[in-house]
């Protein structure tokens, strides 16, 4: 009995195996064991993947920050055109609305001019005082003559006794046209005169004749005058005396004649 109790021991167990082999195998018919971490991965990944489509339109309509954004874009971009401050800012337009400035004179309204004539023998003065203007021309003795006129639009018109007249415009600060005097015409160009020269008048009445010169004095010290011994006749001119600029006066005789300054700038003599 003690010899053969672990041979029946050693039975027991191969039986108890093969029981135990045979019972795995109906358990599982695959061959493959069973992997319970794949198994449980791919239950898992089940409810993720089924649970997807079951809201889409709360995640497209109602959470998505940037569906928010692109619905609000299109009425951001149709209120810009309205408000863009080139079009509706009243301030951009004021510039244009602004008066435009008056345009630069060539040359002065209240100036008095001096120059020899074209060709020499004789010189011409003009003063301008707004719309008023004054002209004499003379050569010293009997081509003289005193205009009086108005300016318009840049030109001068003046005339005076036996058909004196004198044309002329302004340009770059010049007085330059045409005089005409006792049948001679001239042309000329005057620039402004210098502080040293001018236009003077001396008028006095004697006998009842009105003796009238005057003197044209250019920018070099020369004096160029005439003197009508009757204003109110037609009798030619003789050359004036000397006029002392020191004293404003020239002796005629015994006469002494006072002159005054025609002057475009003071309105002297007008």
């Amino acid at each position: 009995m003690k010899r053969n109790t672990p041979l029946i021991t050693l039975l027991v167990g191969a039986a108890l195996g093969v029981v135990l082999l045979i019972s795995n195998m109906l358990a599982t018919p695959s061959g493959k064991p069973v992997s319970y971490s794949a198994a449980a991965a791919s239950a898992a990944s089940v409810p993720a993947t089924a649970a997807a489509p079951s809201s889409p339109a709360p995640a497209a309509t109602e959470s998505s920050p940037a569906s928010a954004t692109s619905s609000a874009s299109p009425a951001t971009s149709s209120e810009a055109p309205e408000q863009s401050p080139a079009e509706s800012s009243p301030a951009v337009s004021e510039p244009a609305s602004a008066p435009s400035p008056e345009p630069t004179r060539t040359t002065p309204t209240k100036a008095t001019y001096t120059a020899r004539v074209g060709g020499g023998g004789g010189s011409v003065a003009v003063a301008v005082h707004g719309s008023k203007a004054i002209a004499y021309v003379c050569n010293g003795s009997s081509v003289e003559g005193w205009m009086r006129g108005k300016v318009e639009n840049g030109t001068l018109t003046l005339t005076g006794k036996n058909n004196a007249h004198l044309t002329a415009t302004y340009h770059a600060g010049k007085v330059s046209g045409d005089v005409e005097a006792h049948g001679t015409d001239y042309s000329f160009s005057a620039p402004t005169a210098s502080k040293s020269s001018g236009l003077y008048e001396a008028t006095v009445s004697v006998q009842g004749k009105t003796i009238k010169a005057g003197w044209i004095v250019l920018g070099d010290g020369t004096q160029i005058g005439s003197l009508e011994i009757n204003a109110d006749s037609a009798e030619d001119a003789v050359t004036a005396p000397k006029l002392d600029l020191v004293t404003m006066t020239a002796r005629l005789g015994n006469l002494v004649l006072h002159a005054v300054p025609v002057d475009g700038v003071t309105g002297s003599g007008f």
